[in-house]
């Protein structure tokens, strides 16, 4: 487990959910909305029949709403960030597109015109938990376990780059939509190698997000022809003017065996900083959420801003950037603007936002100070 890849897919992760504040609980109120006003069959709820029914139909959605996003480019832009790191662990879930939650829930809304929300809702979120354990290098093949559900064997084929792994294993839960569709590939001993097969050299988050979506743009600007455009946005990621709709499987390059990764080099003490500043992000974060009704919309606005103004710091910082000691210098001094706007809105009351507040501002002025005068040496390192 690389650092600046982990750290990378858990500042990914933090973005997505920022990303989803403005819309929290708006799936299930659209959802129950279609099942109150135009469902037309009642299900009962706690019949062991409508729980298989909703359990199959999420994951048969899911499939299909998974093929879509890597087999139309424009769509491949809500899906690329998750398989854009080339490592293969239990950070990666995090790491998604921070459109992704607020859109492709809308793939579950026909179950709405017959299965009750609170069936919809538990199967919903078991999905989700279950793709977590499925981001695994380490548990093995499960024997008979595989031919009927989706296991980390298969969906490492799924993250794999190689040519026999490109468009494979889409399933969430069961295996057996790629069995029927034809999209399964077996792991076998081939070594896999993880990521895009145009690897992105940066973790910065702004480069992460919007990696393909420049690749649509480049290519629609490229193609002459009304059609050829049309092509470009809607068929395949892979597709090109005479080819088929998702291209030529041998135009994408068969990743070698000693392919290295993209891995900068941090010296011991800016790995430190990282983690440190890391850390001070995910926790006031958590301390945003915890408290979030009872804070205004706008502290919940600037301290949003600021803590993504943070993971793209920290994404320079792993990418050795010029532009990292002058970020550094800006953001650090930023939180104290940040904290008295906080301090405002709370009493003492809150002993643990307090405690963690103090522990910050030492962190800060510290970092600031740092930069000041270590700015020069910090960029002749790189």
């Amino acid at each position: 487990m690389r650092l600046n890849d982990s750290v990378t897919n858990i500042s990914q992760g933090i973005l997505v959910e920022l990303f989803k504040i403005p819309l929290y609980g708006a799936e299930l109120i659209v959802y129950t909305w279609i099942y109150n006003n135009w469902r037309i069959s009642t299900l009962p709820w706690n019949s062991p029949w409508t729980w298989i029914l909703c359990m199959v139909l999420t994951d048969f959605l899911f499939y299909w709403m998974h093929r879509i996003t890597h087999q139309v480019s424009i769509m491949w832009w809500f899906h690329e960030p998750h398989h854009s790191s080339e490592e293969f662990n239990l950070t990666v879930p995090l790491r998604l597109s921070v459109f992704t939650s607020s859109a492709l829930w809308m793939t579950y809304l026909p179950m709405a015109f017959f299965i009750p929300p609170s069936t919809f809702l538990v199967h919903y979120q078991l999905n989700v938990i279950f793709q977590y354990w499925l981001h695994s290098e380490y548990i093995p093949h499960l024997g008979i376990l595989e031919y009927v559900f989706v296991t980390p064997s298969h969906h490492r084929v799924h993250h794999g780059k190689n040519r026999r792994c490109i468009d494979k294993n889409f399933g969430s839960f069961f295996i057996l939509w790629d069995r029927l569709f034809g999209t399964f590939e077996p792991e076998g001993d081939q070594k896999i190698a993880f990521g895009v097969t145009k690897p992105l050299q940066s973790f910065n988050p702004i480069a992460i997000q919007t990696n393909h979506i420049q690749a649509v743009w480049k290519k629609l600007c490229s193609v002459d022809g009304f059609w050829n455009k049309l092509s470009a946005v809607f068929k395949g990621p892979g597709w090109s003017p005479g080819t088929p709709w998702l291209g030529h499987l041998e135009d994408i390059p068969e990743p070698k065996d000693d392919e290295p990764k993209y891995d900068p080099k941090l010296p011991r003490w800016l790995e430190l900083y990282v983690i440190l500043h890391a850390a001070a992000m995910v926790i006031g974060y958590l301390q945003m959420i915890m408290f979030l009704s009872k804070i205004p919309n706008w502290i919940t606005f600037i301290s949003s801003v600021y803590i993504i103004l943070t993971t793209i710091s920290i994404g320079c910082l792993l990418d050795l950037s010029s532009w990292s000691p002058l970020m550094e210098l800006l953001r650090c001094p930023l939180y104290f603007l940040l904290d008295m706007a906080i301090r405002k809105e709370f009493s003492s009351d809150f002993m643990v936002l307090y405690a963690s507040m103090y522990a910050f501002r030492i962190l800060f002025f510290a970092s600031f100070i740092f930069w000041l005068f270590a700015t020069p040496i910090t960029r002749k390192e790189k």
